[in-house]
């Protein structure tokens, strides 16, 4: 079917429940995209858009194994489609419409946040791999930028990393951006045609980040199938750019370069259970003077302490695991941010009633302390994000309860409890229990939502103890034992409506609640 594009946007109707279908797009006889779609016709759930306002004036051949009724439903339109969902998180970002997963390209750059995210803009399902883009200035109040990178001849635009280039190593010009990413061949039929496999390829953008240009050539050749996700950073005692890279099963590579462009490989493992989206970085041990160690991350949570001499990293620690729950998934720490280190993970969520599926954790500051001779990764609230506290209510020392119905916006509650202290503290949000057993040191989250499942948390009894919960719409993030208890539930919907209820027979020393201001965009 040709189209005439007579409007900046092509929409396309879709239908949850229809089978996925191939279409390609073609103008003056070169393949411009190709899209997998649940297509609709008259009947649809929603639309989707595509931009093709380059082709203004100009005809587009669609073509797809599918029935020609469900062809004749695409049509030109003058803005993308937009949607309002009255429970979209207020203060955790989520996509206007389709698919989002692991955060890319995190790069602070000339006062701007940036976060570019994995992102299908033609459906809730995974698939057709884009670079989203949103920026913030606080790590709040997130702005849609338009999408950054689409699949091309080379694959779909799978995950990877960002870099602003103040020395100018890399010959763009001084403070330009860098964009390392993974061309996943094999996983489009364009770049299958092409007889193209996963490579490591470079973008880079002159304006600030608003426009990505993919170079020409591989920083990495193919190495083995599934070989993806470069992370990259300075080494400076080294004198050198570090990369790490995901191979395969269980095994990652070590790169170093000189001018972020030519790399050679230094050292290759394996960590049993660990695997995707691997990160490296260093942190201060919080409750040790002047004591750094490196850790070595994956998608799932876990992670390695260890050191790392600028060309290999040799773990010091068992496998470790960051997180308290399932949601949280790939991970990855904003580069430009000089001595914090601050992570974004993609949140697992099931809930697609607003044309959209998963959101993105709140930023969270990491560091180490060290407890019986053991390293863990302390999550902390950023300091952007205490600017945005306004005190909405303070219980003081709550004996026996509370019961507060929410106004439709987000809420932090933060109770702690001082040692020696035994009984039990419990929250209830909507369809979401957590049961605290001071004495036991242990909590239960009783989660019956889309993924049923009780998870229990251990701390250690008898000792001072603090719980902080973030409701938002969609999600509740909590951090606890001074940031070594983290994950995220996902609840029911409407959640900022409902009535929260706090439950306590232990003497608190304090409880405060916290509403958070500026919403998501």
């Amino acid at each position: 079917m040709f189209i005439h594009v007579t409007d900046p946007y092509l929409w396309l109707p879709v239908d949850q429940k229809a089978p996925e279908v191939k279409l390609h797009f073609y103008c003056d006889d070169s393949k411009i995209q190709e899209v997998d779609i649940q297509l609709g016709g008259p009947d649809r759930n929603f639309y989707v858009s595509m931009n093709v306002s380059k082709y203004l004036g100009r005809d587009i051949l669609i073509e797809g194994d599918v029935e020609e009724e469900k062809l004749a439903s695409v049509f030109c339109y003058g803005e993308k489609a937009r949607y309002v969902y009255p429970f979209r998180p207020q203060i955790h970002f989520s996509p206007e419409t389709g698919w989002i997963n692991d955060p890319n390209g995190l790069v602070f750059a000339d006062g701007v946040y940036h976060l570019y995210y994995q992102w299908n803009p033609y459906g809730i399902i995974w698939g057709n791999m884009h670079w989203g883009h949103a920026v913030s200035r606080d790590l709040i109040t997130w702005e849609h930028r338009p999408m950054a990178m689409e699949p091309d001849e080379y694959g779909p635009v799978f995950s990877g990393c960002g870099w602003q280039d103040k020395e100018n190593a890399a010959g763009f010009g001084k403070n330009a951006l860098l964009f390392f990413y993974t061309a996943s061949g094999g996983n489009n039929q364009w770049s299958i045609d092409a007889g193209n496999r996963h490579t490591q390829r470079l973008a880079v953008s002159l304006d600030g980040g608003e426009t990505l240009r993919k170079t020409e050539g591989t920083i990495l050749d193919h190495m083995t199938d599934g070989n993806r996700d470069p992370k990259i950073f300075y080494h400076h005692k080294s004198g050198a750019y570090v990369m790490v890279l995901f191979l395969d099963g269980y095994e990652f590579a070590v790169f170093r370069s000189a001018d972020l462009l030519r790399w050679h490989e230094t050292q290759r493992f394996s960590a049993e259970g660990m695997r995707e989206c691997p990160d490296l970085f260093e942190l201060s041990v919080a409750n040790v003077p002047d004591e750094k160690k490196w850790v070595f991350w994956s998608a799932d949570g876990y992670y390695l302490v260890g050191d790392f001499d600028g060309s290999r990293f040799t773990p010091e620690s068992e496998i470790l695991s960051a997180y308290g729950t399932r949601l949280p998934y790939a991970a990855q720490t904003y580069a430009g941010t000089g001595d914090r280190t601050i992570s974004v993970a993609w949140l697992r969520t099931e809930n697609d009633r607003g044309n959209y599926k998963g959101m993105m954790s709140l930023p969270s500051e990491l560091s180490l302390v060290k407890c019986d001779n053991v390293y863990r990764i302390r999550f902390g609230l950023t300091k952007e994000f205490m600017d945005h506290r306004l005190p909405y209510r303070e219980a003081g020392s709550c004996e026996r309860g509370l019961e507060l119905r929410l106004k439709g916006k987000p809420v932090e509650v933060v109770l702690k409890c001082g040692a020696e202290k035994t009984g039990h503290a419990g929250l209830i949000i909507g369809n979401v229990r957590f049961d605290i057993q001071f004495d036991k040191g242990r909590m239960e989250i009783l989660h019956p939502g889309n993924h049923p499942e009780t998870v229990a948390v251990s701390f250690e009894p008898k000792k001072a103890f603090d719980m902080d919960w973030i409701i938002d719409q969609g999600v509740i993030e909590f951090y606890g034992n001074d940031g070594l208890i983290y994950g995220a539930v996902e609840p029911e919907e409407n959640i900022l409506h409902k009535s929260l209820v706090l439950e306590v027979d232990a003497e608190l020393e304090t409880m405060q609640i916290y509403t958070i201001q500026n919403n998501t965009m």
